[in-house]
């Protein structure tokens, strides 16, 4: 009765055994030879005499494999690594240039295309020419914080004794007195800044209710769009203003490695231009913080568009 029983317990082991091989990868074929030797009591009386020179082994179970199937398993395996793209692997999702190809031949339908830049178009124009402007003291703000940074910086390398940017030159008519000479070009330069900042405010829908009145996330989000935007018209602004003060001399546009006075000019430039991009995204972005936390009532809806 018990070698019947421990049959039939071997039988099962080894129909697991076979399963679960044949999920494994590199996992012997079927038909292969497969030999369970699983832990148990050693026999005695009578069973150890009726199971004769069975050998039991007192470790885990093991699934040992004949050499053949070894041999052959080793032989897939090498192919598998020789050809990763075979059959038996997983299908990859990876075009190749065929596919791509057929898809780069594949018709576009011009008019819709149109459509969808017109749209596009429009849609960024009416950023500009229709643009909702909840609090319309906001620009305004917006704007005395631009010109106080900038007044801020001035201050700090006057007082400092840090080399003055470019833009920090003593008006000539102005009484000097103190430091006087030198609050006009701050203020001149705080100007340009904010005239940049106000049509980038405006591509980022930042003078909407929900830029200033939402979550701090929001306000810091629109806050950095805008100031993106802004930096990229003060970036075209000094190529400008750059371009002209050369030509007045004569000179081509001015490039790096022209010359070593060429280019102490442009990294003069780009020193400043950094500069002001961090000063002024300070304070906006402090600013939009405090109008974000601060109670303030609305404006009238009636009239939403800024140029009204």
């Amino acid at each position: 009765m018990s070698t019947m029983v421990g049959a039939s317990v071997s039988s099962m082991r080894i129909g697991a055994v076979r399963a679960v091989a044949r999920r494994v990868p590199g996992a012997p074929r079927d038909g292969a030879r497969v030999f369970v030797l699983s832990t148990a009591k050693r026999p005695t009386g009578a069973a150890r005499l009726m199971t004769g020179s069975r050998s039991w082994n007192r470790g885990g179970t093991r699934v040992r494999a004949s050499k053949d199937d070894e041999t052959a398993v080793r032989d897939v395996s090498k192919r598998r690594r020789a050809h990763p793209l075979d059959d038996e692997t997983a299908p990859s999702t990876a075009s190749t240039p065929a596919d791509r190809d057929v898809a780069d031949d594949e018709p576009v339908n011009l008019v819709e295309e149109f459509k969808r830049g017109m749209d596009f178009g429009n849609s960024m124009k009416e950023r500009f020419t229709t643009a909702r402007i909840d609090d319309r003291g906001l620009p305004i703000a917006d704007a005395l914080v631009c010109v106080t940074a900038s007044m801020f910086v001035a201050t700090m390398v006057l007082a400092l004794g840090i080399p003055r940017p470019s833009w920090l030159v003593p008006a000539p008519w102005v009484p000097r007195w103190r430091s006087l000479p030198f609050l006009v070009p701050a203020v001149s330069h705080g100007t340009k800044l904010a005239a940049c900042w106000i049509p980038g405010a405006l591509a980022a829908k930042a003078y909407e209710s929900e830029a200033y009145d939402g979550s701090v996330e929001e306000a810091v989000s629109r806050t950095v769009k805008g100031g993106c935007f802004a930096i990229g018209i003060l970036i075209l602004i000094t190529q400008f203003s750059l371009t002209v003060q050369f030509a007045a001399k004569g000179m081509p546009p001015p490039q790096l490695g022209d010359s070593y006075e060429t280019d102490l000019i442009l990294n003069g430039a780009a020193s400043e231009l950094i500069a002001d991009s961090f000063f002024e995204a300070v304070a906006l972005i402090g600013w939009r913080i405090v109008r974000c936390k601060t109670d303030i009532p609305p404006d009238d809806p009636s009239n939403t568009r800024w140029y009204d």
